[in-house]
């Protein structure tokens, strides 16, 4: 599979930097689970090792794991995480707190599972200056191979910097076997690139921030595999599997050589994140990121393509402050995110106002961005989530989050650039409307 050589070597690129790329090793195999033991001597000389899984991921692949390392002569302490009322475990300062008293003198910590599961084991790494090996048990999101953290601290959605991990074990019976909304989650969070990667290089012509190309461009010959025949991921195909098990892997790599997530998070992950926030201030219920995300990205790339159309710009004063009264309990915080974006804001209509840069700009983001239309049609193919219905959310409540997203995080993406177009919040409900 293309690129994923890549694993454990170190580089120089054309960007001018020189990448060393963690994890160092990644086991996709039908033994690798047996593998795990071998896999975690080459990453500690320690004996004690913690395991982090839920009751799913336990069925899943923790048991199995937990017994294997115990066989082969492991301490292993199984930290269960448990289920909140009505719901899953989250990512959350609440969770990391009741499993801090629990966590004992481990010198190795091994998530089980997907998101969260590899998020809390990510952030104990980090906490404690531990090594850690990630095994997998859906390809449901992209943060496997990256460095990224996205907890929720103080009621926000955070993105805090801690370690890959050492190796990533993963068996494809066990990918194949998930339940299939964790799947299709995974498809929408890799077909967030487009429009991320467009943001990250706007983000760089305009304030002149650092951009690699080759790690936008990691995934390129694979993901005709996924994007032309979602199909082939809907039917259980393995060859389907491995390449979007692949894409994940590679946009989490690209996060790790870039340091930043910019180029697998941009206005469309803002969306996402926004229909979580939400569902912490009123109790309701949200969907899989992967799954939001994949809405998000339908309607980002319809404001782009909004946003490029249009051929003599007027811009509107940048708004210098959040809507306190949406945001309500969660307004201070969200504020202190957003203030750190407002000379950005106004940078950005300066320079864009200036000669030909807008020209510039529409010229070079155009062959970037995906249609609406054809990332609907992959995740309608793919029997992923492709309308608001699909989530559990209504239409007026995903066009809040599409209008209030650009507000809880510094980076400008293009729902920023719409705003300062007056594209937003002006046609936010037909763009929802329209497409989701």
């Amino acid at each position: 599979m293309e690129n994923m050589d890549l694993f454990g070597k170190t580089f120089e690129c054309t960007c001018g930097r020189t990448h060393t790329i963690v994890p160092g090793e990644v086991v996709y195999a039908d033994d690798a689970l047996a593998q795990l033991p071998a896999v975690c001597a080459r990453v500690t000389d320690g004996r004690n090792v913690a395991m982090l899984m839920d009751a799913r991921t336990r069925a899943a692949a923790g048991a199995a794991a937990a017994e294997t390392l115990s066989g082969a002569g492991w301490n292993v302490t199984v930290l269960l995480v448990d289920d909140p009322a009505g719901g899953s475990p989250v990512c959350d300062d609440h969770t990391m707190d009741a499993l801090a008293p629990r966590l004992g003198a481990p010198e190795l910590v091994v998530p089980v599972g997907g998101g969260v599961m590899n998020d809390l084991g990510k952030w104990i790494a980090m906490d404690r200056d531990l090594p850690y090996v990630a095994v997998a048990t859906a390809a449901s999101m992209n943060g496997y191979a990256s460095s990224n953290i996205a907890p929720t601290v103080d009621g926000v959605k955070r993105l805090v910097y801690g370690r890959a991990p050492q190796a990533i074990v993963a068996s494809p019976a066990v990918l194949l076997d998930a339940p299939y909304r964790l799947t299709a989650s995974g498809l929408g969070d890799v077909l967030a690139k487009s429009v991320s990667s467009a943001d990250w290089y706007l983000n760089h012509l305009l304030f002149g921030d650092y951009y690699c190309r080759r790690s936008v461009g990691l995934i390129a010959e694979i993901e005709s595999l996924y994007f032309d025949r979602p199909e082939d991921l809907r039917d259980g195909k393995p060859a389907a599997m491995e390449a979007l098990f692949a894409a994940l892997l590679l946009t989490g790599v690209a996060m790790t050589m870039a340091e930043t997530s910019s180029p697998a998070s941009g206005g469309e992950h803002l969306i996402g994140h926004s229909l979580d926030m939400m569902s912490s201030l009123d109790g309701a219920g949200h969907d899989l990121h992967g799954r939001q995300v994949g809405i998000g990205t339908v309607l980002a790339s319809e404001l782009y393509r909004r946003v490029l159309a249009v051929e003599s710009p007027a811009f509107v004063a940048p708004v210098e402050a959040v809507d306190r009264a949406f945001w309500g309990p969660l307004a201070d915080v969200v504020e202190a995110e957003y203030v750190q974006k407002i000379p950005r804001l106004h940078q950005a209509v300066e320079k864009l106002s200036a000669g030909s840069t807008w020209d510039e700009i529409r010229s070079a983001l155009s062959a970037m961005v995906r249609t609406p239309e054809s990332i609907r049609d992959c995740l309608v193919r793919a029997g992923a989530a492709c309308r608001a219905a699909d989530i559990g959310c209504s239409r007026e409540r995903l066009t809040c989050a599409l209008i209030h997203g650009r507000q809880m995080r510094p980076r400008f993406t293009v729902l920023d650039l719409a705003a300062l177009l007056g594209l937003l919040p002006a046609a936010a409900g037909e763009i929802v409307e329209a497409f989701a």
